[in-house]
């Protein structure tokens, strides 16, 4: 029996303790009527002495079943100066049905030896309107229902778009980079010159031999149209896309295609790989190799280079001269075809 009432003693003497030192827990809406779909915040707050700790309700979707809770912010604790605690909750709240509507207390639960006290907050109250559109007449004019309201574009929902724009981005870069501007050129043969394409390689090389670039110490500029003048030429002679390969892929396709002899493959590949050194490693050759890679180059043209084609009055002689009928015949040549016919 003593020890009951001396519990009861300490209950009291906590309860009365704890309402001295002031604990208060409020909550309310920032106004008190809205518009349906109207958003609004709404706060909790417990003050508290210093020292002690409480738990604080909280609503997790919806407040007095109707009004929706869409955002709640992370708690705010702040401490002031004469040590005293302040706890806020932070909601952003909207109703779609209008009424009036009673928001039950909040409370703040204080353990007070072995017993739980609850301080609560009062009832708020949420009012909410419907829009008043129709105008008091509405027989000469109709007016169209309210168009629903446009939702802020969010970083999460343009997100997957920036990323599938970056992806074909980076896909049109490396086609751009890595693929050759026409794919197909390597296995189709380039319509044929104008010209036969040892008429355009002997001019070209002429001219580079008259402007004499190299003694004027452009030994960069002169290997570099060298190369281009010998690529340009086994591209239109036999179809190899040369000035879009490497030299080594050069000499592998002359090679294959078996229109060179190894000699002429040896003076393709020292004539290239000497200008490759020129124009990307920065090597000085010495001045005998200029005439010399101009030599091998001439040389390399006038052995590839088609026959001359023979003019048609040119065979119909001939032709005239194997059967007889010229002042040329070669002697013997009708005894033979006589022979023949007997």
């Amino acid at each position: 029996m003593r020890k009951a009432f001396i519990s009861i003693l300490v209950l009291l003497a906590s309860g009365v303790l704890l309402s001295a030192r002031q604990i208060r827990v409020t909550s309310k809406p920032d106004t008190s009527v809205i518009l349906i779909g109207d958003q609004i915040g709404f706060t909790v707050t417990a003050e508290l002495p210093s020292g002690l700790s409480a738990y604080m309700s909280g609503a997790a979707d919806t407040l007095a079943g109707k009004i929706v809770i869409l955002r709640r912010d992370p708690r705010d604790t702040a401490l002031s100066a004469d040590g005293s605690v302040t706890i806020t909750d932070r909601y952003l709240i909207t109703a779609f049905d209008s009424g009036s509507y009673t928001i039950p207390p909040f409370y703040a639960e204080v353990a007070s030896g072995d017993s739980l006290l609850r301080f609560f907050s009062d009832y708020s109250f949420l009012d909410v309107l419907r829009p008043d559109v129709t105008p008091p007449d509405t027989t000469d004019v109709i007016f169209d229902i309210v168009g629903p309201r446009s939702a802020p574009v969010t970083f999460r929902e343009i997100l997957p778009w920036i990323i599938i724009t970056l992806i074909v981005v980076v896909i049109l870069w490396l086609l751009a980079r890595y693929l050759p501007r026409n794919p197909l050129e390597r296995f189709m043969r380039p319509p044929a010159p104008p010209e036969p394409a040892h008429v355009i390689a002997l001019r070209d090389l002429k001219a580079l031999r008259s402007e004499e670039i190299w003694q004027k110490g452009e030994i960069k500029e002169y290997y570099s149209r060298l190369s281009d003048i010998l690529r340009r030429y086994i591209s239109n002679r036999y179809g190899i896309s040369s000035p879009e390969l490497t030299t080594d892929e050069t000499v592998r396709m002359l090679q294959k295609a078996s229109v060179t002899t190894a000699g002429q493959m040896a003076v393709v590949k020292e004539v290239l790989s000497l200008s490759d050194m020129v124009k990307f490693a920065k090597y000085l050759p010495d001045s005998a190799l200029h005439e010399s890679c101009m030599d091998s180059a001439v040389s390399f043209v006038e052995e590839t280079r088609l026959p001359d084609a023979v003019p048609a009055d040119s065979t119909d002689k001939s032709d005239k001269t194997e059967n007889g009928d010229g002042a040329g015949a070669l002697p013997g040549r009708e005894n033979e075809k006589g022979g023949l016919h007997a």
